[in-house]
């Protein structure tokens, strides 16, 4: 990759613009931009980004909270509460 392209790269990424959009830009196929953010990740201080699966996989996760059409907290109190 050259300079210009990955500060684009970088750029795009942390607008957390999509993968296809990036490599559109930049050139290149999605599947190498997809590779060079992982293996550049620390450098670059790059987040990693978790796809909404992910965030409902875990029902502690504030993020999932947020995304869901139920109400997660409400849901939880029921579930926790001693029934008589």
């Amino acid at each position: 990759m050259t300079r210009q392209q990955i500060e684009v790269i970088v750029a795009m990424y942390k607008e957390d613009q999509s993968y296809s959009k990036i490599a559109k830009a930049v050139g290149k196929t999605e599947y190498l931009v997809k590779q060079w953010v992982k293996q550049n990740r620390k450098e670059y201080a790059l987040d990693r980004r978790r796809n909404l699966a992910d965030k409902l996989n875990n029902p502690l996760s504030s993020s999932a909270w947020a995304d869901s059409k139920w109400d997660i907290k409400r849901g939880v109190e029921w579930i926790k509460r001693i029934w008589k």
